[in-house]
């Protein structure tokens, strides 16, 4: 039989401290009001994403499959926030480094969103270490082409969008909760 939620947190917050991480949620919550409100909002994430995005291509050319290299780069920037999560939730026993995670994973699914989206009318400035860019440099027009979808990018586009918003909403929400664990734990410890 399972622990409760409720004891599962609080055997992972014991003993830490929760102050210091509170003016993150600030940021966050900034930062996703910044999302809701410029599509062409820009934050410390989405360089890291593209640095992400930029690794992926590289990576899968590996596999010497054009539509694999060409996914790659996506399949990375939602991957590797993924990966970071549930070593930090699995391994690091860190609930609220794990919510940090589902923050950053909803601000990499807006951007492919933005990408998605943008398949056909191909305004977006691209960048690539790997040489010059061209039409066929587009990941997304690539990749829905293949697939039969490119009339439908703007619909793909705006789901991932709506699914990067909703995550990090929710990623405020349970880190918010983690939080209140975490002060609870620190309140009913004994003083020493």
């Amino acid at each position: 039989m399972s622990a409760p939620p409720s004891s599962w947190l609080q055997e992972r917050v014991a003993g830490q401290v929760w102050w210091y991480r509170a003016p993150l949620l600030v940021v966050f919550a900034w930062m996703l009001d910044g999302y809701l409100d410029d599509r062409a909002y820009y934050s410390l994430f989405d360089g890291i994403n593209l640095g992400f995005h930029e690794m992926g291509h590289a990576a899968f050319m590996l596999f010497g499959n054009r539509i694999l290299t060409t996914a790659g780069g996506t399949i990375f920037q939602l991957g590797i926030p993924v990966i970071a999560g549930a070593y930090l939730l699995h391994k690091q026993r860190d609930p609220f480094g794990a919510a940090v995670c589902v923050f950053w994973l909803g601000t990499a699914l807006v951007g492919a969103g933005i990408y998605a989206a943008d398949a056909r009318a191909q305004d977006l400035p691209l960048v690539s270490p790997f040489g010059p860019v061209d039409v066929d440099s587009h990941d997304w027009t690539v990749m829905l082409m293949k697939y039969g979808k490119l009339s439908q990018d703007e619909r793909i586009g705006s789901a991932l969008q709506r699914a990067g918003i909703f995550l990090m909403f929710a990623s405020l929400v349970v880190s918010a909760w983690v939080l209140r664990a975490m002060a609870v734990a620190t309140r009913a410890r004994p003083s020493e």
